[in-house]
């Protein structure tokens, strides 16, 4: 069967990581690990953005530079978006509840939050939960807004390429939790995203999200914090500990790791290590690999078929 490559790119603190993986019929292999500054800011700008943005044609040239210097030519590209300009919400949907009257009810939501917005200008998408009671569904829901999409789409025009899918950084990192730790996805796995200006938490139980929750941080010397919070959010929620405790993005530190191992008492709290069962190329940076965690957003996009 002929190899099929594909590419994921995430944003953090001002830098662009790019993951190639390749597709064979019984392994992927990691191919490109890569990171560059950018000066496009999705996190201050992305609720704003449009397909005419002046950064454009930079942002374009920023992508081409990198993949010319990794010697990447593949066809598909995907996107993993900081979740600052986006609208993430969980809440109950009637299980019945399909097509447009999804969508109206979808729209309904956001302009809850945006009662001055137009319709027109976000793209909202849904996921259902695992019902939880013979009542409504509890469902995922993102809203986009279209300039950011438009943006990104005019992005892969010229680069020559084809956009396979634009997720969260968060979610995109489930894939690579999920091929890396497969023999503890019975469980309850706890997810932590650090970033720049804030921290994502999620759960995930037989390969899916149930749960998910941002706090926003500003950088202080200790995140604990907002984790214990989380933990203690879960234990009224669910009455349970998780199994596990993984962490990605930035200063995912040794001595970080170690003092959420001893005050949550979770024994399985690691830095998220997407080499665990993948194979990576001869020739990627040994640094980057060390420091896998922070590119888990990308990898788990490049990760994704469809």
């Amino acid at each position: 069967m002929k190899s099929t490559y594909y590419v994921g790119v995430s944003f953090l603190r001002g830098k662009i990581q790019l993951a190639e993986v390749e597709h064979k019929k019984r392994k992927s292999i990691v191919t490109v690990l890569a990171e560059r500054d950018t000066t496009m800011d999705f996190t201050r700008t992305g609720a704003t953005i449009s397909a005419d943005h002046p950064q454009l044609s930079m942002f374009v040239r920023e992508l081409k530079e990198m993949m010319k210097q990794h010697k990447v030519s593949t066809e598909y590209i995907s996107f993993a978006l900081p979740p600052d300009p986006l609208f993430i919400n969980i809440i109950p949907v009637e299980p019945g509840l399909t097509g447009k009257d999804l969508s109206q009810y979808l729209q309904w939501e956001v302009d809850q939050y945006y009662p001055h917005s137009s319709p027109r200008e976000f793209i909202t998408d849904s996921h259902g939960l695992p019902i939880e009671n013979a009542g409504a569904q509890q469902t995922f829901m993102v809203a986009v807004h279209r300039g950011l999409v438009a943006f990104l789409q005019k992005a892969v025009v010229g680069l020559k390429m084809k956009l396979n899918i634009i997720d969260i950084d968060q979610f995109s990192t489930e894939k690579t939790l999920i091929t890396n730790y497969p023999e503890i996805l019975e469980h309850d796995i706890v997810l932590i995203g650090l970033r720049k200006s804030g921290i994502d938490a999620s759960v995930i139980h037989n390969g899916q999200m149930t749960d998910y929750r941002s706090f926003l941080y500003n950088g202080e010397l200790y995140p604990d914090k907002y984790i214990l919070e989380y933990l203690k959010y879960l234990k009224r929620k669910d009455n349970s500990t998780p199994a596990a405790l993984l962490l990605h993005g930035v200063d995912v530190t040794k001595s970080l790791v170690m003092s959420l191992r001893t005050t949550t008492g979770i024994k399985q709290t690691l830095a998220l290590n997407p080499f665990r069962k993948l194979v990576a190329a001869k020739n990627l940076n040994p640094s980057f690999i060390k420091d896998g965690y922070r590119f888990s957003a990308a990898i788990g996009l490049a990760l994704r078929t469809k």
